[in-house]
């Protein structure tokens, strides 16, 4: 009985531990009321239009009205860009938003995402003004935000395999719980350390200062879906040592 005590302790992280990672997984999917407000990272560029004014003495119209306006079509700015696994969103401060196409494994590049909507006339100067060295480096953004989804994604099968596996009473299924949740635990690590890494060096952007004295207005924040994907991390880990004991103690009747 100790063995089957210990899997269903496993069970029961294993279950918790999916059900937050499929909120991960729908992270901004679409502008809906529960999925946007779950991503890994924002970007809020709500002070750029007065930092543009005070470093150029021009007054823009730098952002979006219109709600039907697509993404990276250079009809202006929305206040907030926000990046899931697979998807990015645009939102105007009223809560309205817009979302690119999904794409497996999407890459947060979030300076070339705001370039794509500042008005064409503003490009060339937004370029000048924005210098943060990690903030514009697409190729490190793409590679971080990708491998990092992607671990994500695949930790997520593996916890669903894990708990499937453990609801088979046969040590041989225990023992393939214990490595599918073990692969889990360790890609959710790695998967959320990327993106943890990739926020913090674009966080940089944060305290840019354009003309000497005004701060760029552009900040970097990560989400909800990023603290899901840690406490996911966590549960799996700690459903590895029940599985183990379940593997090396379980007897048939």
């Amino acid at each position: 009985m100790r063995g089957e005590h210990c899997v269903a302790g496993a069970s029961i992280l294993s279950g918790i531990a999916i059900i937050l990672l499929v909120f991960v997984n729908i992270s901004q999917i679409n502008p809906g009321s529960v999925t946007s407000g779950l991503y890994f990272a924002e970007i809020n560029v709500e002070a750029y239009g007065a930092a543009f004014v005070g470093a150029t003495g021009t007054t823009p119209s730098m952002y979006d009205t219109s709600t039907t306006d697509l993404m990276g079509t250079s009809k202006g700015l929305r206040q907030y860009y926000r990046w899931g696994l697979y998807n990015s969103c645009g939102y105007q401060k009223a809560g309205t938003g817009i979302c690119n196409s999904t794409v497996f494994g999407y890459p947060m590049d979030g300076f070339a995402n705001i370039l794509a909507d500042v008005p064409t006339s503003y490009k060339t100067t937004t370029t000048d003004l924005i210098t943060s060295d990690t903030f514009i480096d697409a190729n490190y953004n793409h590679g971080m935000s990708r491998a990092g989804s992607l671990l994500i994604f695949v930790a997520s099968l593996a916890s669903l395999a894990a708990l499937i596996t453990g609801a088979v009473k046969a040590r041989i299924f225990f023992f393939l719980a214990t490595i599918f949740s073990s692969i889990s635990a360790f890609l959710l690590l790695l998967g959320a350390t990327l993106w943890t890494a990739l926020i913090a060096k674009d966080a940089a952007v944060n305290s840019l200062i354009v003309a000497s004295k005004y701060n760029a207005g552009m900040v970097v924040t990560a989400g909800p879906a990023l603290y899901l994907t840690w406490v996911s991390f966590a549960l799996m880990t700690l459903s590895v040592f029940p599985y183990v004991v379940s593997c090396c103690t379980y007897r048939k009747n």
